[in-house]
């Protein structure tokens, strides 16, 4: 089973850092929003409600052109039905969950410093904004990853993936942006982050439940 996880996260990041497809889509599209979004504020300062709901929208739909294309590629290319004879159903979704967290992280981690550049974001406790963005995008990974896995199986794309993501990953978006906010005021709390921490938990231990049924299924 270890071997088998491993095997699967080796193979997917071998294959992205060789294309880097869904990694470079997603921080592209994410560089343009940011700007784009700079240049329609003009230098105006914007709140820290409005500052921390543009974050959330551009790593949220930044992602959304990446975390699908994990299962889509497998379809796509023929290997899904090797993929399910040679590894376990619970292998798959750790491997593709891990692969999906990584690329997340990874996009946050340049749109961070990007929006606090561009949008001229005074972080008043970047300790507590780091946390909500890391579990912020936890949660959007541990949503969404089986949620690929659908759209896969129903030769779905992008578009199909985020209309029906966004009902699942709006609550913890909501706390997110929240946590966000309280990080950029000045007056941060700890439970949203346990919130989104718990939600992903939750999500998890859901996904792992149906993810066989929804992998293995002809």
């Amino acid at each position: 089973m270890l071997n088998a996880i491993i095997g699967n996260i080796v193979k997917d990041f071998r294959i992205e850092f060789r294309r880097r497809f869904a990694v470079n889509i997603a921080l592209s599209f994410a560089a343009i929003t940011t700007l784009a979004v700079s240049l329609t504020a003009g230098g105006v300062l914007l709140g820290a409600q409005t500052q921390a709901m543009l974050f959330w929208i551009i790593l949220f739909f930044s992602a959304m052109n990446g975390l699908a294309h994990v299962f889509t590629r497998e379809e796509e290319e023929g290997t899904a039905l090797f993929l399910r004879v040679t590894s376990p159903a619970a292998a798959v979704y750790t491997a593709k969950l891990v692969f999906n967290t990584a690329v997340i992280f990874i996009i946050a981690a340049v749109i961070s410093p990007l929006y606090v550049f561009f949008l001229n974001v005074d972080i008043a406790a970047p300790a507590a904004f780091a946390a909500a963005t890391c579990a912020g995008s936890l949660a959007i990974a541990s949503s969404t990853t089986v949620l690929a896995a659908i759209v896969a199986r129903a030769g779905g794309r992008g578009s199909l993936f985020t209309i029906i993501s966004f009902p699942v990953v709006l609550p913890p978006l909501w706390v997110a942006v929240g946590a966000t906010r309280t990080s950029i005021a000045g007056s941060a709390s700890a439970e949203g982050v346990v919130f989104l921490l718990a939600f992903s938990g939750a999500l998890v231990a859901v996904s792992y439940m149906l993810f066989g049924h929804i992998w293995i299924e002809e």
